[in-house]
């Protein structure tokens, strides 16, 4: 499970720069797996609250998917930045 800390830090990090950097449109796109980050935490602590023992597993799915995300939306904003300069 180490595996899943470093996507957790490596999309912290992307997620950062991207709230931080982009400005407009692209930082209310990188407001998305925020959210979704947000959701799946609340999910989990309601259900540590609730006593399920498994309900932590959300935050796990939700970590690979708000990645992909912020990698995407990375990717779309260079291209978009390439064809700005040309």
């Amino acid at each position: 499970m180490d595996y899943v800390h470093e996507i957790a830090v490596v999309w912290v990090v992307l997620n950062t720069f991207a709230l931080w950097l982009f400005e407009g449109m692209w930082r209310k796109a990188a407001l998305v797996p925020a959210a979704i980050m947000v959701a799946a935490l609340a999910i989990a602590v309601l259900g540590v609250i609730g006593g399920s023992n498994i309900a932590p597993i959300w935050v796990v799915f939700a970590i690979p998917v708000c990645l992909v995300l912020t990698v995407c939306l990375w990717i779309a904003r260079g291209i978009a930045w390439v064809m700005k300069l040309t």
